[in-house]
């Protein structure tokens, strides 16, 4: 059905979750044979959901939306699992390490000054302070919540026009 789906909707991209690869591969190979346009497949990693589920899904609302509120986003983000210390399967280090260090060198952290005051971290640095228990998971929460904001408001904006 899925290969029905991308002669129907005459798309020339199709983007899907690794766990998508082998109907798209599918698909490439036999859409050709009957004269369908065959599409690019763009696969991307699976993160674990918000609520530490193995899979991020709509289906489950485990997921942030490319156009979620300022609200949405703080509501999830706030109540996401973060368990502290751990790196594997830690929805809010998969964030950081898929969204924010490809987009920039540090991810800032905001906190009053009676916390430490505002702090920023390389990759490593992050990787080592969390797993060390030395960051505390709403410190990590806030700085992927505040760097997500900021990175989708581009598409919240278009999608309100």
């Amino acid at each position: 059905m899925q290969t029905v789906d991308m002669v129907a909707l005459d798309v020339d991209v199709a983007l899907g979750g690794m766990e998508q690869r082998k109907i798209q591969m599918l698909a490439r190979e036999n859409l050709e044979k009957i004269g369908e346009t065959v599409p690019v497949c763009i696969h991307t990693p699976l993160l674990h959901g918000l609520d530490g589920d193995a899979k991020m899904s709509s289906s489950k609302g485990n997921f942030i939306a490319v156009d979620d509120s300022v609200e949405e986003i703080t509501k999830k983000i706030n109540k996401s699992y973060c368990p502290q210390g751990e790196i594997e399967d830690n929805p809010m280090i998969e964030i950081a390490e898929t969204f924010i260090y490809p987009n920039q060198e540090k991810l800032l952290i905001k906190r009053p000054e009676k916390f430490g005051g505002d702090i920023e971290f390389t990759h490593d640095e992050l990787l080592e302070t969390f797993s060390n228990g030395d960051l505390h998971p709403m410190d990590l929460k806030n700085g992927i919540k505040d760097f997500l904001i900021e990175y989708l408001a581009p598409v919240r904006e278009y999608m309100e026009e």
